[in-house]
């Protein structure tokens, strides 16, 4: 599958959840306080992995488009409301090339949005009961409850090593936190629930929750490298972000353990400063030490020896999922994400 059949197959799937949430979000009296709102960010062109992911994964496996197209919208609704969450805490300024919602309305509002589009994800799943039967729709609220704490967790241990400037971590902490982070809620709950919606086996479910972890860091990875290099016009996010954010990346801790110790002290110290008291000289600083370091080479070498790992679990003869379009996206998605540039 090239990449223009992979969007085609991501833009496909994008106008069917599309239409599911716009069916899940109330229009009433408080559509324009609260509704409207949930619909923004929603509503902005992005690539929309994680439904198609799931839909690929229960068509992929002899599932029905009708049974798993609701609850694919649903984890769309959730990565949004993450994403409200996660531009309120990182301080983030533009999402999908326009203003976060904070930057619009206020800290207080974009926060209520994100709760409040939680909550409304809660029906959908309850109605699972009727479509899929008790015991498919338990399975699917189970692993969604899993994803919503694991992502919690991840992110709590980031913001900690964040708050207290510890560059200590090797790349396996890295890792631990992407899994708990980025790999549950963009990978393996998506491929899990599409799983349990098509019946797959035991042993299936184990192996894509082990293609899951694997291609999920490597996107983490490849998503870190286009904070610093992308071209802000298609990446639609601030690029050095991370950088401005002293977020922990694979690049700045091989980075700061590549340093002599006096150059290191001061990209720590630089590092630890507050977003607002950092000025562009600082960050043009931090960001040539990266260079003279080759950290974005050592994290992009990285990320695609997890994506080899993740496609040779994808091709193994033991529970092999049939050639179909659906499965060819998902061998697609293993290249696309350590090659993509937005």
């Amino acid at each position: 599958m090239d990449v223009a059949i992979l969007k085609e197959y991501l833009s496909s799937c994008r106008e069917l959840v599309t239409e599911q949430i716009r069916s899940i979000v109330p229009q009433n009296r408080y559509s324009s306080v609260l509704y409207n709102l949930m619909l923004d960010y929603p509503l902005r062109l992005g690539k929309g992995f994680r439904p198609a992911l799931c839909i690929a994964s229960s068509r992929a496996q002899g599932g029905r488009l009708q049974d798993v197209l609701r609850t694919a919208a649903v984890l769309e609704l959730y990565h949004n409301a993450f994403l409200v969450h996660d531009d309120v805490e990182d301080g983030s300024h533009l999402r999908r090339g326009q203003p976060t919602l904070h930057a619009q309305y206020g800290v207080p509002i974009a926060v209520n949005v994100g709760d409040a589009i939680f909550a409304l994800c809660l029906k959908p799943l309850l109605d699972n009961t009727e479509s899929l039967g008790l015991g498919k729709a338990l399975a699917v609220l189970d692993t969604v409850a899993r994803m919503a704490l694991e992502s919690a967790e991840g992110q709590a241990v980031e913001l900690d090593w964040v708050r207290h400037s510890d560059w200590s971590q090797p790349d396996r902490a890295y890792c631990h936190m992407s899994f708990k982070k980025t790999c549950w809620y963009t990978f393996i709950a998506p491929l899990r629930i599409g799983g349990i919606i098509a019946g797959a086996s035991p042993r299936r479910m184990a192996r894509l929750k082990r293609f899951g972890s694997l291609i999920g860091v490597a996107f983490q990875i490849q998503d870190d490298i286009l904070n610093l290099i992308a071209d802000v016009q298609l990446y639609g996010k601030e690029i050095g972000g991370d950088l401005w954010e002293g977020k922990h990346t694979v690049m700045l801790l091989h980075m700061m353990r590549s340093l002599p110790s006096s150059e290191r002290t001061e990209a720590q110290r630089i590092l630890q400063m507050p977003r607002e008291t950092k000025s562009v000289e600082n960050v043009e600083f931090l960001f040539g030490l990266m260079r003279s370091c080759e950290s974005v080479a050592y994290a992009s070498r990285l990320a695609r020896r997890l994506a080899e790992k993740a496609l040779a679990v994808l091709d193994a003869d033991e529970e092999r999922i049939e050639p179909s379009v659906h499965r060819d996206f998902l061998v697609a998605m293993v290249d696309y994400v350590v090659t993509r540039n937005n």
